[in-house]
Parts: C-alpha cells; sequence; structure tokens
C-alpha cells in the first residue's frame, strides 16, 4: 500500500471514529411564510443564520411570493432557531 493510500484510511478511520464520539446530529425542519418579498427573506436568512443552533439555512421563493425554508439546526440547540422562524412569522409545515 503506497504511503498516500494509507494516510487516506487513517484520515477516514479517524474520521469515521469521531463521529461516533458525542458529535451532535443535525436535524432539518420546513418553514413556510407566505405573501412576502424576496428583500424579506433574504433579511430573514440572515436573522436565522445569525441565530444559535442554525447550521444551515436555505430558501425558496415561488412567483406567487411564498417561501419554503429549510432550516438544519443542531439537534441539541434547536429549540432557539425554530423559535426565530416563528418570531419571523414562519409556520413550521408538519411532514
Amino acid at each position: 500500500m503506497s504511503k498516500s493510500a494509507l494516510a487516506l484510511v487513517t484520515a477516514v478511520a479517524v474520521a469515521a471514529g469521531l463521529v461516533g464520539c458525542g458529535a451532535t446530529r443535525t436535524v432539518q425542519f420546513e418553514y413556510i411564510k407566505k405573501d412576502t418579498s424576496e428583500m424579506r427573506m433574504r433579511q430573514d436568512v440572515d436573522d436565522l443564520k445569525g441565530t444559535s443552533g442554525v447550521v444551515n439555512v436555505i430558501p425558496h421563493i415561488d412567483a406567487s411570493n411564498t417561501v419554503l425554508l429549510d432550516i438544519y439546526l443542531d439537534e441539541d440547540d434547536s429549540n432557539k432557531g425554530a423559535q426565530k422562524a416563528l418570531e419571523l412569522g414562519y409556520q413550521q409545515v408538519r411532514n
């Protein structure tokens, strides 16, 4: 086995070991808001991304100005991000 292949195998093994050692999981929720603007959506996304526990926000807007946000939250700290979305006027989509 070459040195680069051995290094790759070692890196993968170390990363796999860290995944199980207290790493927090990310959970995803969808939130919807009707009759809003693209500018307001961008402001909301920035506000959410600045909230503790929010890992990522992926926005979608359609022709009728309905915004759907895919919000990725740290499972151990998800309440703050969920509460912020509600404060901004979003409703959680029940799956």
